[in-house]
């Protein structure tokens, strides 16, 4: 018996080692696809162990399909679920009755979920999962059970089942994760994307920097430094004209520098938080040199938030004055708070006595591809970013739009090994948070609440990656002297949000002492993009105008050429 268990562990092991290779390791701290796996397997020990609840979860669903054959129970999609919204599923009988059965299955799975998990975190890993499995066995991800797909067959003579046959292959034939999400052919980098003017003045191993051109006569002193998220390349932040932050901030008379990150191969997967770190500080010695200006404005973005956050730590430490203000978009400090993330937080637990193992495994070999990181981030919106494609793309036949933002989020990069490890290892100590958890270049850093100048903290209340909450706690992680200020849609369209879109918002509130909705109650909402908000907030920092540049760079950083540069055009 003894044998046979170790045997079955041994397998149990080596699937997770399997699913962590061609799946990844993790994303956001220590959620890794396997983890999956190994909550199913759990889920299959509990069922043997405790038949009972199998048992009454399997009565209860037959129960509810009899109440609803005798047209006793009648269920609706959730608000806002578009599958369901063809008049068939009202007026068909066959229709209407399978839409039940369907609501039925979920609710019981549900139920299940919250009977079978020990804990409220396992729970909510085991909802997940249900999840996952509930919105891939939706009956409009089949032919014949989505009647908007067969009216399609049968309107277009069968022609849009060749057209998502094709589509099917094409995607095959790409190596994609999932089905695709935009027309490619419609957008080009350098074209109509990512096109604000400007010029490299600093290529390395690791990264272009960008000093974009000014648009005035006249700029402030102290420049920005843009430091994108690690993963995801830049252009999110000059999409296209009239969607570029970055073009924005530069008609309003600042001097605009960003990193543009090379996307790692596997050569490069000795490169860890100190090495980006270290490429930080490079880029902003080069923005103070070319700008003639002491400090810097810096924005750092999602992931780069905790490296650009230590950094800033060790020159307060070190007594180091590079840093003027910092502008943190949609980034959490506290890894516990980001723990409280729905679905994806159930897979973080800091106190897990395998997570040092965890750590130590993550630095064989264990980088994350850029179809990893597509795969895993459309879990967590399976319905939206997975199955809507499917059915449009396969079984309706349609071409995938062309939409700016989904080119980019298709445009995916990779992470290395040695930051996946790290950035596991911060997961745990949490270390902006836990006093003496935290040395950078081997200084010891006290409290990131004393870092001697401004921040301003930009959450999204949509945010499905980093929870909005979580980035509220960063604001109070960064002392008194932070700003908080949340917009009023998703990860992305937050940071992609011109003046001129009608239904944007953002709210603002000064006191940061009660909880996130403590803030948000009495919090002010105002009509219009964070934008002119924050362009207000920087330029009070931001010194005096001086004379706009003639050329870009400077006899130490010479151009080396235009904007967006190479490095944006290394595909995965």
């Amino acid at each position: 018996m003894a044998a046979d268990t170790a045997e079955s562990t041994d397998r149990a092991e080596s699937t997770d080692r399997t699913v962590d290779n061609v799946l990844g390791q993790q994303v956001m701290g220590d959620f890794r696809p396997s983890d999956l796996i190994g909550t199913a397997r759990s889920l299959a020990g509990d069922a043997l162990r405790r038949p009972t609840v199998v048992a009454r979860s399997v009565l209860g669903f037959v129960s509810e399909i009899g109440l609803v054959a005798a047209g006793e129970r009648h269920r609706e999609p959730v608000r806002g679920d578009r599958r369901f919204t063809d008049a068939q599923w009202r007026e068909n009988p066959l229709y209407a009755g399978l839409l039940q059965g369907y609501l039925a299955l979920r609710e019981s799975m549900d139920r299940y979920a919250e009977r079978a998990g020990g804990t409220d975190r396992q729970s909510e890993r085991i909802r997940f999962l249900m999840a996952q499995v509930g919105d891939a066995l939706a009956p409009t991800n089949f032919l014949l059970g989505n009647p908007a797909a067969l009216r399609r067959a049968r309107e277009t003579r069968g022609m849009s089942l060749l057209r998502g046959a094709r589509n099917a292959l094409g995607d095959v034939r790409s190596g994609r994760p999932i089905p695709a999400q935009v027309d490619g052919t419609a957008f080009e980098v350098g074209r109509n994307l990512a096109c604000t003017p400007g010029s490299v003045v600093l290529r390395t191993e690791m990264f272009e920097l960008i000093q974009y051109a000014p648009q005035s006569t006249e700029v402030h002193e102290q420049p920005i430094l843009i430091v994108p998220s690690i993963v995801n390349k830049f252009y999110v932040f000059d999409l296209a004209p009239g969607r570029s932050v970055i073009e924005h901030y530069v008609r309003s008379g600042f001097t605009v520098y960003c990193i543009v990150w090379r996307n790692p191969q596997a050569r490069h997967d000795l490169w860890g938080m100190q090495e980006y770190r270290d490429a930080i500080d490079t880029a902003l010695d080069a923005a103070s040199q070319i700008s003639a200006s002491e400090t810097v404005n810096m924005w750092a973005v999602c992931g780069a938030g905790p490296v650009a956050v230590s950094l800033a730590a060790h020159h307060a430490a070190t007594g180091a004055k590079k840093i003027n203000s910092l502008l943190l978009v949609v980034s959490p400090l506290d890894t516990e708070a980001m723990a409280e993330a729905p679905s994806i937080g159930a897979f973080m637990d800091k106190d897990d006595p395998a997570a040092p193992e965890r750590v130590a495994d993550a630095l064989r070999n264990k980088r994350m591809s850029a179809k990893e990181f597509t795969l895993l981030f459309a879990m967590l919106r399976a319905n939206d970013l997975i199955w809507n494609y499917w059915v449009s793309n396969y079984l309706m036949g349609d071409r995938p739009p062309a939409f700016d933002v989904l080119y980019w989020n298709e445009d995916a990069t990779g992470m290395t090994a040695q930051f996946n490890s790290d950035f596991s290892e911060f997961v745990h100590a949490n270390p902006f948070v836990t006093p003496g958890a935290m040395q950078v270049r081997g200084t010891p850093i006290a409290d990131v609440a004393e870092l001697g100048f401004d921040s301003y903290v930009l959450g999204a209340k949509n945010d499905h990656l980093c929870v909005w909450q979580s980035v509220y706690r960063s604001a109070q992680v960064l002392g008194p002297r932070s700003t908080f200020v949340l917009g009023n849609s998703g990860h992305i369209q937050t940071i992609v949000c011109p003046p001129e879109n009608p239904k944007a918002s953002f709210s603002t509130g000064a006191d940061l002492t009660g909880t996130a909705q403590e803030w948000l109650e009495r919090s002010e909402r105002h009509q219009g993009s964070w934008w002119d908000h924050g362009v207000a907030w920087t330029r009070e920092r931001s010194g005096r105008t001086v004379a706009a540049p003639d050329v870009a760079g400077s006899s130490e950083y010479p151009v080396l050429g235009p904007a967006p540069g190479r490095y944006v055009m290394e595909r995965a």
